[in-house]
């Protein structure tokens, strides 16, 4: 079991670029649902990888303040969690 998950922490570092690149590439979505999923995944990963979201961190924070001011409430609401 230890070994799994091991491997499972191995093979998310491994794709974690890939991860964010695709939620950069995500975040202006005109759907208020896939930005409110952005905000969410950014609030997530700065809870339990901020070292990850570190060289990221002016244009995440940017981001999460424009979505501040979106029309959608549930957007707004995930990017208060930040």
């Amino acid at each position: 079991m230890h070994l799994f998950s091991i491997l499972a922490k191995m093979a998310l570092y491994a794709s974690v670029d890939k991860y964010l690149h695709g939620l950069f590439g995500l975040a202006n979505d005109p759907a208020a649902e896939v930005r409110k999923l952005v905000c969410a995944a950014f609030v997530q990963l700065i809870e339990v990888r901020p070292s990850v979201l570190e060289p990221h961190m002016k244009n995440v924070i940017e981001y999460m303040l424009q979505v501040n001011k979106d029309t959608d409430d549930e957007a707004t609401l995930e990017a208060c969690e930040f």
